[in-house]
Protein backbone atom coordinates (compact mmCIF):
# COMPACT_ATOMS: atom_id res chain seq x y z
CA UNK A 1 0.00 0.00 0.00
CA UNK A 2 1.30 3.42 -0.97
CA UNK A 3 1.25 6.09 1.75
CA UNK A 4 0.97 9.80 1.07
CA UNK A 5 2.35 11.92 3.89
CA UNK A 6 0.50 15.17 3.22
CA UNK A 7 1.33 16.57 6.65
CA UNK A 8 5.05 16.10 6.04
CA UNK A 9 4.92 17.17 2.38
CA UNK A 10 3.04 20.37 3.23
CA UNK A 11 4.62 21.04 6.63
CA UNK A 12 5.78 24.48 5.45
CA UNK A 13 2.10 25.44 5.06
CA UNK A 14 0.55 23.74 8.08
CA UNK A 15 3.33 24.11 10.66
CA UNK A 16 5.25 27.30 9.91
CA UNK A 17 7.91 28.64 12.23
CA UNK A 18 6.54 30.28 15.37
CA UNK A 19 9.73 32.29 15.73
CA UNK A 20 9.66 34.40 12.59
CA UNK A 21 7.18 35.77 10.08
CA UNK A 22 7.75 34.50 6.56
CA UNK A 23 6.10 35.28 3.26
CA UNK A 24 4.97 32.18 1.39
CA UNK A 25 2.90 31.54 -1.66
CA UNK A 26 0.23 28.95 -0.92
CA UNK A 27 -0.19 26.96 -4.14
CA UNK A 28 -3.23 25.72 -6.00
CA UNK A 29 -4.59 22.85 -3.83
CA UNK A 30 -7.66 20.60 -4.04
CA UNK A 31 -10.28 20.59 -1.29
CA UNK A 32 -13.58 19.00 -0.35
CA UNK A 33 -15.63 22.17 0.22
CA UNK A 34 -19.05 23.35 1.37
CA UNK A 35 -20.48 26.86 1.59
CA UNK A 36 -23.07 28.22 3.97
CA UNK A 37 -24.27 31.08 6.15
CA UNK A 38 -24.89 31.37 9.87
CA UNK A 39 -28.63 31.61 10.55
CA UNK A 40 -30.12 34.78 12.05
CA UNK A 41 -29.91 34.77 15.82
CA UNK A 42 -27.22 32.06 15.82
CA UNK A 43 -23.43 31.82 16.02
CA UNK A 44 -21.10 29.18 14.58
CA UNK A 45 -21.32 27.19 17.83
CA UNK A 46 -25.14 27.20 17.86
CA UNK A 47 -25.91 27.06 14.13
CA UNK A 48 -27.59 23.79 13.01
CA UNK A 49 -26.57 24.52 9.40
CA UNK A 50 -22.93 25.02 10.35
CA UNK A 51 -22.98 21.78 12.35
CA UNK A 52 -24.52 19.87 9.42
CA UNK A 53 -21.99 21.38 6.98
CA UNK A 54 -19.11 20.40 9.27
CA UNK A 55 -20.46 16.87 9.55
CA UNK A 56 -20.85 16.63 5.76
CA UNK A 57 -17.31 17.77 4.93
CA UNK A 58 -15.79 15.37 7.48
CA UNK A 59 -18.00 12.55 6.16
CA UNK A 60 -16.73 12.96 2.61
CA UNK A 61 -13.10 13.34 3.75
CA UNK A 62 -13.13 10.11 5.76
CA UNK A 63 -15.18 8.21 3.17
CA UNK A 64 -12.67 9.10 0.43
CA UNK A 65 -9.71 8.16 2.62
CA UNK A 66 -11.11 4.71 3.39
CA UNK A 67 -12.30 4.12 -0.18
CA UNK A 68 -8.74 4.53 -1.41
CA UNK A 69 -7.22 2.61 1.48
CA UNK A 70 -9.51 -0.40 0.90
CA UNK A 71 -9.00 -0.60 -2.89
CA UNK A 72 -7.76 -3.99 -4.04
CA UNK A 73 -5.44 -2.46 -6.64
CA UNK A 74 -3.32 0.61 -6.03
CA UNK A 75 -4.44 1.11 -2.43
CA UNK A 76 -3.37 4.45 -0.97
CA UNK A 77 -3.41 5.67 2.60
CA UNK A 78 -3.16 9.29 3.65
CA UNK A 79 -4.11 11.41 6.68
CA UNK A 80 -7.35 13.34 6.77
CA UNK A 81 -6.15 16.91 6.99
CA UNK A 82 -7.41 19.61 9.34
CA UNK A 83 -10.68 21.44 8.77
CA UNK A 84 -10.04 24.89 7.32
CA UNK A 85 -12.54 27.76 7.20
CA UNK A 86 -12.98 30.93 5.18
CA UNK A 87 -15.21 33.59 6.77
CA UNK A 88 -16.69 36.78 5.32
CA UNK A 89 -19.59 39.22 5.55
CA UNK A 90 -21.42 40.58 2.53
CA UNK A 91 -22.97 43.70 4.04
CA UNK A 92 -19.60 45.27 4.86
CA UNK A 93 -20.30 45.36 8.60
CA UNK A 94 -17.96 42.99 10.38
CA UNK A 95 -18.40 42.90 14.14
CA UNK A 96 -16.99 39.93 16.06
CA UNK A 97 -19.95 40.06 18.45
CA UNK A 98 -22.52 39.82 15.64
CA UNK A 99 -22.10 36.42 14.02
CA UNK A 100 -25.41 35.90 12.26
CA UNK A 101 -24.28 37.80 9.16
CA UNK A 102 -21.26 35.55 8.60
CA UNK A 103 -20.82 33.39 5.50
CA UNK A 104 -18.36 30.51 5.35
CA UNK A 105 -16.61 27.93 3.26
CA UNK A 106 -15.49 24.82 5.13
CA UNK A 107 -12.76 22.81 3.44
CA UNK A 108 -10.50 19.81 3.94
CA UNK A 109 -7.45 19.31 1.72
CA UNK A 110 -7.66 16.31 -0.62
CA UNK A 111 -4.74 14.61 -2.37
CA UNK A 112 -4.46 15.01 -6.14
CA UNK A 113 -5.39 11.33 -6.57
CA UNK A 114 -9.00 12.19 -5.68
CA UNK A 115 -10.79 12.80 -8.98
CA UNK A 116 -14.29 14.12 -9.60
CA UNK A 117 -15.43 10.54 -10.29
CA UNK A 118 -13.96 9.23 -7.02
CA UNK A 119 -15.55 12.18 -5.19
CA UNK A 120 -18.96 11.40 -6.74
CA UNK A 121 -18.56 7.73 -5.79
CA UNK A 122 -17.77 8.70 -2.20
CA UNK A 123 -20.77 11.02 -2.05
CA UNK A 124 -23.04 8.24 -3.33
CA UNK A 125 -21.65 5.90 -0.65
CA UNK A 126 -22.44 8.40 2.12
CA UNK A 127 -25.99 8.93 0.83
CA UNK A 128 -26.50 5.15 0.66
CA UNK A 129 -25.29 4.64 4.25
CA UNK A 130 -26.64 7.76 5.99
CA UNK A 131 -29.39 9.09 3.74
CA UNK A 132 -29.45 12.20 1.61
CA UNK A 133 -29.05 15.13 4.04
CA UNK A 134 -29.38 18.65 2.57
CA UNK A 135 -25.73 19.57 3.22
CA UNK A 136 -24.50 16.67 1.09
CA UNK A 137 -25.87 18.30 -2.07
CA UNK A 138 -23.68 21.37 -1.36
CA UNK A 139 -20.42 19.43 -1.14
CA UNK A 140 -17.98 19.92 -3.97
CA UNK A 141 -14.42 19.08 -4.96
CA UNK A 142 -12.72 22.32 -5.95
CA UNK A 143 -9.35 23.96 -6.22
CA UNK A 144 -8.32 26.91 -4.11
CA UNK A 145 -5.19 29.03 -4.29
CA UNK A 146 -4.55 31.27 -1.30
CA UNK A 147 -1.59 32.97 -2.93
CA UNK A 148 0.80 35.21 -1.00
CA UNK A 149 0.45 34.90 2.79
CA UNK A 150 2.44 35.88 5.87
Amino acid sequence: MKTLDLKKELKYLYQPSAKKVELISVPHLQFAMIDGAIEKGKAPGTSPGFEDATRAVYSIAYTLKFMLKKRKANAIDYPVMALERLWWVEDGSFDITIQDNWFYTLMILQPAVITRNIFAEGLAEIKKKKGDRPALSRLRLANFEEGLCA
